[in-house]
């Protein structure tokens, strides 16, 4: 049975003349925990210290009716130039962070196979994500198998707090659509940086339910979900 298309940066394979011969395994990440024993306690006390990154081997192989060397340069920049993965039968992606490419099989000048090891972040994030507009306040679900780290647009300016659970943030707004990214634990619009204008944690998305409320001189959120799974 023939594997899936794998679109890498947008690109499918196809348009490089290679297919996936053989998909990467169903990986789980590791946990690296930092364990401590406390005198008159039994057992020990464990603290999650990160989430491994996750190797991904896929097998790929191209077969044309010419002399493929030339097309094997653009095949590898292609590769080694990959941001982000994923195939055209599942609705998730990894994000790339190093890629190593092994010999290239070619006893046949129309004919290679080669394998790609991919290094990712530990986490699959969902291919179509959403964006949920929040006015006052809402239950929004996170789908995802793990927290998220949202971005989340302000539509307006001015003072006020946006409650995300138990998290709040205290905003001094001086312009409309100012972004507030968990993930790179930034406030800003454009080139500004507007870290003198919150107070607070960067909010996460826990999995499953999450209480948005949003108060003050602006009323209305955009918070694009970047719902991710382990």
């Amino acid at each position: 049975m023939a594997c899936s298309t794998i679109v890498i940066d947008g690109i499918e394979d196809k348009d490089m003349l290679v297919s996936v011969a053989t998909r990467p395994k169903i990986s789980s990440p590791e946990y690296d925990f930092e364990s401590t024993y406390i005198d008159g306690r039994d057992g020990s006390v464990n603290r999650l210290q990160y989430i491994k990154d996750v190797e991904q081997t896929i097998e790929f192989n191209i077969l044309e009716d010419f002399n493929i060397k030339s097309q094997l340069r653009f095949v590898k920049a292609w590769l080694f130039n990959a941001k982000k993965y994923y195939f055209k039968d599942d609705f998730v992606y990894r994000k790339v962070k190093r890629v190593e490419i092994d010999d290239i099989e070619n006893d046949i000048a129309e004919y290679g196979k080669f394998d790609v090891k991919f290094y990712c972040d530990p986490f699959e994030y969902i291919v179509a994500d959403q964006t949920i507009k929040v006015t006052d306040s809402e239950m929004i679900i996170n789908k995802g198998t793990y927290k998220s780290l949202p971005r989340i647009k302000i539509l307006g300016k001015g003072k006020g707090t946006i409650t995300v659970n138990d998290t709040v943030v205290a905003l001094d707004l001086p312009e409309e659509n100012i972004i507030i990214d968990s993930d790179v634990q930034e406030i800003y619009k454009d080139d500004t940086n507007y870290g003198l204008s919150m107070t607070g944690e960067f909010p996460e998305l826990k999995p499953k339910d999450n209480l948005i409320l949003v108060n003050g001189d602006f009323d209305t959120i955009e918070i694009q979900m970047r719902e991710r799974y382990l």
